[in-house]
């Protein structure tokens, strides 16, 4: 007997810290298909019961550690230290495995950020985390706290360029375009720009075209942003 597909699904998840595993909540991707996509890529969605962004982390009701996929399994026993005395060693069991709410998820987020900071993960998989909790605030039309941690995310996505621990991950254009775009967010015209240049005259550019064509279209975008709070200011593009 064929059954009704449920826009929800248990998924084993063994803890990257402790090692006990637990169930968590997913959304099946027919359920959660976005009806608009920023040019920083955060999707928008007409029912927020089924924003997948709200079950990007998970998070063990063990010891409190909070990860993705994009966590690495290697601790040094400094972080696995540090993890056992600011996390384990207070936590409280609660099960983030249900159906979540906003608040939930912003729970989740922190948790999350908290984590990868004191296991001293790579600064791109703290960047994902920055700029997936702005996109929850931008959802919620909370600007300011959606600056924040979109600047937050420029930091990391700095420190990732900066470092190349973006390589399995990104190709260095992908980085370089969210570079550019999340600083013309940020009111960082001149450094938007200055990403975005990078891109033109890289000489992998033409292996991503979406990206190579929003590229062009968010160096123009800028440039005029730029200038309608600039205008005396001779911008050179």
């Amino acid at each position: 007997m064929i059954t009704d597909l449920q826009p929800f699904y248990e998924k084993k998840i063994s803890c990257l810290y402790c090692g006990e595993t637990f169930t968590t909540k997913k959304i099946r991707s027919r359920f959660s298909a976005a009806y608009q996509i920023d040019a920083d890529f955060c999707p928008h969605y007409k029912d927020n019961q089924y924003n997948s962004l709200y079950y990007h982390v998970s998070v063990c009701p063990s010891c409190g550690f909070a990860f993705n996929s994009e966590f690495s399994p290697d601790f040094t026993p400094l972080t696995k230290n540090a993890i056992k005395t600011n996390i384990a060693d207070k936590w409280q069991s609660r099960n983030f495995g249900i159906t979540r709410d906003l608040k939930t998820a912003f729970e989740t987020y922190k948790l999350a950020i908290y984590s990868a900071s004191l296991k001293e993960e790579r600064h791109f998989v703290l960047a994902g985390l920055c700029l997936r909790l702005a996109w929850i605030y931008r959802q919620q039309k909370q600007l300011e706290d959606e600056q924040r941690f979109l600047k937050l995310a420029i930091k990391e996505y700095d420190a990732s360029y900066l470092y190349s621990d973006f390589v399995d991950s990104w190709s260095e254009v992908r980085i370089l375009y969210m570079l550019g775009e999340l600083n013309r967010r940020v009111g960082e015209y001149k450094q938007a720009i200055n990403f975005f240049s990078k891109i033109v005259n890289h000489p992998e550019r033409n292996q991503d075209r979406l990206i190579l064509t929003r590229t062009r279209e968010q160096w123009t975008l800028t440039t005029d942003e730029y200038r309608k709070v600039n205008p005396d200011d001779g911008l050179s593009t």
